[in-house]
């Protein structure tokens, strides 16, 4: 049995994204890094070809690459595949900057009335059930009030994607809608992350990795 197939049957396995991610991170800091980077590169082939097992892998691993792997057994597993010339998988651990960097002096619109208030009031309010104040908090800067719009149940995809696209943004910001457990598996959402400008490569190469063809082929087009 391969490398890529023991990680596609353990992460099957789990149902909950965060403890798959958890599990794909142990597990590539358990194995040689050639054997990971193998493993991720077929990985990342089979599930463009939308094979099902391989994409809930996938989505276990990227969710372990961007929460749980640490810093230095991502630049080990960059260096190998660059070495090996895998370079869909040495995408994945990329350390560029974003193409645009946000400027809050370059804002084109900004909400004064909800700038005007404290974090925590913005926090609360991201927490209630006005689903125009949730729309203009979507358009928020600070990455606390950003994730507790995420988590809110009467959050909708309307607000996630109004956060995932804004532009400009900031990484931080980005990285919440990314790392949400209900709205960073969201096809939509995840095709927004990777055509924002102000997305870190490295989330947006993440995002594209769990996009299917079809979508691929769109955002190639535009």
């Amino acid at each position: 049995m391969t490398t890529a197939e023991r990680l596609r049957r353990l992460l099957a396995a789990i149902d909950d994204l965060d403890l798959r991610g958890r599990r794909a991170a142990a597990f590539l800091e358990e194995v040689p890094p050639e054997e990971a980077v193998r493993a991720l590169d077929e990985l990342l082939r089979s599930a463009q070809r939308r094979l099902d097992p391989d994409a809930v892998a996938l989505q276990g691993l990227i969710r372990g690459l961007d929460a749980y792997v640490p810093p230095p057994l991502a630049d080990r597993l960059r260096r190998t595949a660059e070495a090996a010339g895998a370079h869909p998988v040495e995408a994945l651990f990329t350390q560029s900057g974003a193409r645009r960097s946000f400027d809050h002096d370059r804002e084109t619109w900004v909400d004064r009335e909800m700038r005007a208030l404290t974090l925590g009031e913005r926090k609360a309010m991201a927490r209630g059930r006005n689903a125009d104040v949730l729309a203009r908090l979507a358009q928020d800067h600070d990455p606390a009030v950003v994730r507790n719009l995420l988590e809110n149940p009467r959050c909708t995809e309307r607000e996630a994607l109004l956060v995932a696209s804004r532009r400009p943004a900031r990484a931080v910001v980005l990285q919440e809608v990314f790392r949400s457990r209900k709205w960073g598996v969201n096809r939509r959402v995840r095709k927004a992350l990777a055509q924002n400008p102000y997305s870190p490569p490295v989330l947006a190469v993440q995002a594209l990795s769990l996009l299917a063809a079809q979508d691929l082929r769109e955002i190639s087009a535009d």
